[in-house]
């Protein structure tokens, strides 16, 4: 351990700052796709694992146990909104419905509750902004491009309706690219959490939609294979902002299955990453984003609060 967190962990910053922590919480609000989160990785289900049926938790669910009373987040992170942006097209056949519904998993437990109590399925939290951009032809560039930028658009007037500082993608499947770039201007504050390593020259860097497969594949090659997370700040490329924190401490069997993987990698990889680097973000990067260069934050040692329980 380093400071309370794992020594696998490596943070990036500025070593000229110090850390602040936040008199008021910091406001998150999350963008995920349910085909994705859901289906796919069955956050909110029992699943089966090597070890036999275990709970798949989630990220959206982790952080709001963490920033209740007790949680390293707590005091520093409120969850004000969970977006997601699924078409009806995009959940036929699958367990999860297009929002949530009693009796029906979805990517939390139903009764999950923010620190003030309130339920997070609530319509105040939980909200569906279809992203029909991707139902346009590839061809109709023009299009495709004023449909996400009004996506894009109805994203951050929802994110200003309930006060979000910073929006967190979670299995996004799409690229933002609007929000970051000079039509909104929200570069710094629109992060991304990326179930492997993205680092120029890892090497177990697994971009893209597959790094589950991606890592399997490469162990099955007979190289061996570990995996991991990476909290990155957005940019318009897909998965290839400036790094916030990383690790790579997953191992990976050739002989895995997707799911076995993404389990074990969340308990050892995402979940943990995910809210080391949030602390670290809110603490060492946020209060600074009008003063230091975000495309300049380098690897620091200094990080230094508390571990999570």
């Amino acid at each position: 351990m380093r400071n309370g967190y794992p020594s696998s962990i490596q943070f990036y910053g500025n070593d000229s700052v110090p850390s602040v922590r936040p008199q008021n919480p910091v406001n998150i609000a999350f963008l995920t796709s349910v085909r994705d989160t859901g289906t796919c990785d069955r956050n909110g289900t029992m699943i089966q694992t090597a070890e036999g049926m275990r709970y798949m938790e989630g990220t959206i669910e982790r952080t709001i146990l963490e920033s209740r009373e007790g949680g390293s987040l707590a005091g520093i992170l409120r969850v004000v909104a969970v977006i997601t942006d699924d078409r009806e097209k995009d959940m036929r056949g699958s367990d999860y419905p297009l929002r949530p519904e009693a009796d029906r998993p979805w990517l939390h437990g139903q009764d999950l509750r923010n620190d003030d109590d309130s339920l997070v399925v609530d319509p105040d939290t939980t909200h569906l902004i279809p992203s029909n951009f991707r139902a346009l032809p590839l061809w109709n560039t023009d299009g495709r491009a004023e449909s996400k930028r009004d996506f894009e658009r109805q994203v951050l007037q929802l994110m200003e309706q309930r006060g979000a500082d910073v929006l967190v993608s979670d299995h996004y499947m799409a690229r933002i690219e609007y929000l970051v770039n000079g039509t909104f201007k929200k570069f710094g504050r629109i992060l991304n959490i990326h179930p492997a390593v993205t680092i120029p020259g890892h090497p177990f860097r697994f971009c893209g939609k597959t790094p589950t497969q991606d890592a399997i594949d490469q162990a099955r090659s007979g190289v061996d294979t570990r995996t991991g997370a990476t909290l990155h700040i957005v940019d318009e490329i897909i998965d290839h902002g400036p790094p916030l924190a990383y690790t790579a401490q997953t191992p990976v069997d050739g002989a895995d299955k997707p799911q076995q993987l993404r389990y074990r990698n969340y308990q050892l990889g995402k979940l943990p990453l995910f809210i080391a680097g949030m602390r670290h973000y809110i603490e060492n990067v946020f209060p600074y984003l009008d003063q230091i260069d975000l495309q300049s934050l380098s690897p620091i040692h200094h990080v230094s609060v508390p571990s999570s329980h």
